[in-house]
């Protein structure tokens, strides 16, 4: 693969020859593409095709069977931590507390994120705002439509300002 532009910012993710095998099962086979910062990249395939298993080795869940990654600039496999640090992840599954509201959720967020207690208040309506939910963060998630809370997730994901977003 080639290496990006001396000249230019460093990819947000850099994937090059990346596999996955479970066994003599090979979910992904040598998967090569590069993003730069602030591009939106779509990776599209068929339920089976290794987008889940690609996406959970580039946010350091799932440790690669060989091939390098980079995203935000640290190695997958060893800056893991550095790795989390900087990117935000939306669950292709729910992962909301449904019993507690948008605001109580998005501060639970913020806390395991290490976010300054000064910054969680004026972050949290930015996000709110952005998803069109800052009038409704006093309500309980459970209450809230499907589609309400795919908003509340993408929200939370962006909380902390990662620099690089991950929707699976």
């Amino acid at each position: 693969m080639s290496e990006s532009r001396s000249n230019g910012p460093p990819p947000a993710i850099l994937v090059d020859d990346l596999h996955k095998s479970f066994g003599d099962v090979h979910a992904v086979c040598g998967v090569n593409f590069q993003v730069a910062p602030g591009e939106v990249f779509g990776f599209l395939g068929p339920n089976g095709a290794g987008k889940t298993t690609t996406i959970n080795m580039l946010c350091t869940l799932m440790k690669p069977t060989s091939g390098s990654a980079q995203v935000a600039g640290f190695d997958v496999v060893t800056a893991r931590n550095d790795v989390r640090r900087h990117i935000g992840l939306v669950f292709q599954d729910p992962t909301l507390d449904n019993y507690l509201t948008a605001e109580q959720n998005l501060k639970l967020h913020a806390e395991l994120y290490g976010i300054r207690s000064k910054l969680v208040e004026p972050r949290m309506q930015q996000v709110l705002e952005m998803v069109g939910l800052w009038e409704r963060r006093d309500t309980p998630v459970g209450t809230f439509s499907g589609g309400m809370r795919r908003r509340l997730e993408i929200a939370r994901g962006l909380m902390h300002s990662p620099r690089v977003l991950f929707l699976d």
